[in-house]
């Protein structure tokens, strides 16, 4: 299933539809063992995961990245409504400012459409990110088809 990205003055919007119940991915963005098997960009050889899912509850992502080392991402939660609804702030070494990403989840007839928001994204970045959760989305997609890794990083290991 394709993805569906739009990016305007530094709002960053992803939208993808998975074939799998709406609490399946849910669970796959908040429980770690699960996070770590799908998410990051394509480039991505590992990713280690902490997330403590509650408002106010802390994050952090680290992504193994091939000539590039470790790619750290971490903030807090803001909005936490299961099945429905992730918020998070986002710092990543490369941006000064906080970016909020929300993610909304709609289930209709056993499918899951994911809606990303990602704002205050730098012009600069911006290209990298749609490629990295266009990447990513993927990844879920596989993960929830297969229960595994993505092929491409399970070839890496």
């Amino acid at each position: 299933m394709s993805v569906d990205v739009s990016y305007e003055n530094g709002t960053l919007i992803v939208t993808r539809q998975f074939n799998a119940p709406r609490t399946a991915v849910f669970d796959a963005w908040i429980k770690t063992s699960k996070v770590e098997l799908w998410w990051g960009c394509g480039y991505a050889t590992e990713v280690k995961s902490t997330i403590e899912p509650k408002v106010g509850g802390k994050y952090h992502h680290l992504m193994t990245l091939p000539e590039t080392g470790e790619y750290p991402h971490h903030g807090l939660i803001t909005e936490y409504d299961p099945p429905v609804l992730l918020a998070y702030e986002l710092v990543d070494a490369y941006h000064d400012e906080k970016m909020l990403v929300r993610v909304e989840f709609t289930e209709e007839e056993g499918k899951t459409t994911v809606r990303l928001t990602q704002r205050n994204l730098l012009d600069a970045y911006s290209e990298f990110v749609m490629s990295g959760w266009a990447s990513a989305l993927d990844g879920l997609a596989y993960f929830l088809e297969t229960g595994g890794l993505p092929r491409e990083r399970s070839l890496k290991h």
